[in-house]
């Protein structure tokens, strides 16, 4: 789960926070929950391979206004050969209430940005994270 605080460069005119602000607040979720689990990001990137983001949904539940904590909790909810589906869900700390549900697929690319297989030490350690989320 990754904490942060809605800026007021992610708002608009009514302080409520841009849909565009999501998509990297996913991903600042995504990338601390690798480190979390023992595996941080710029590994796979060591090895020539990214997890570049080929679909995002964003279901919005309610507003997110300026100075809001937010909790994102990413959940790893499947992996392939060659990508993986991460859900969320962002919740506001002080009353809980559901800002909004996400989800994110990912397709492992080379450098050159041709999709590629997901490195096998990195394949395994993603499978293992899949079957603890469902046990």
């Amino acid at each position: 789960m990754t904490r942060l605080r809605v800026r007021f460069a992610e708002t608009d005119q009514m302080a409520v926070a841009h849909h565009g602000a999501y998509a990297a607040w996913l991903e600042v979720a995504r990338v601390e929950w690798l480190r979390e689990h023992g595996y941080a990001y710029t590994e796979l990137e060591a090895q020539g391979v990214s997890l570049a983001v080929s679909a995002l949904t964003v279901r919005y539940r309610s507003a997110a206004r300026f100075d809001d904590e937010l909790r994102v909790e990413p959940r790893l909810a499947a992996v392939g050969s060659r990508g993986c589906r991460f859900t969320y869900e962002i919740r506001r700390d002080a009353d809980d209430a559901l800002i909004a549900r996400a989800e994110t697929t990912h397709v492992a690319v080379d450098r050159r940005g041709r999709a590629v297989r997901i490195p096998d030490d990195w394949h395994a350690f993603l499978e293992r994270q899949v079957e603890r989320e469902h046990a």
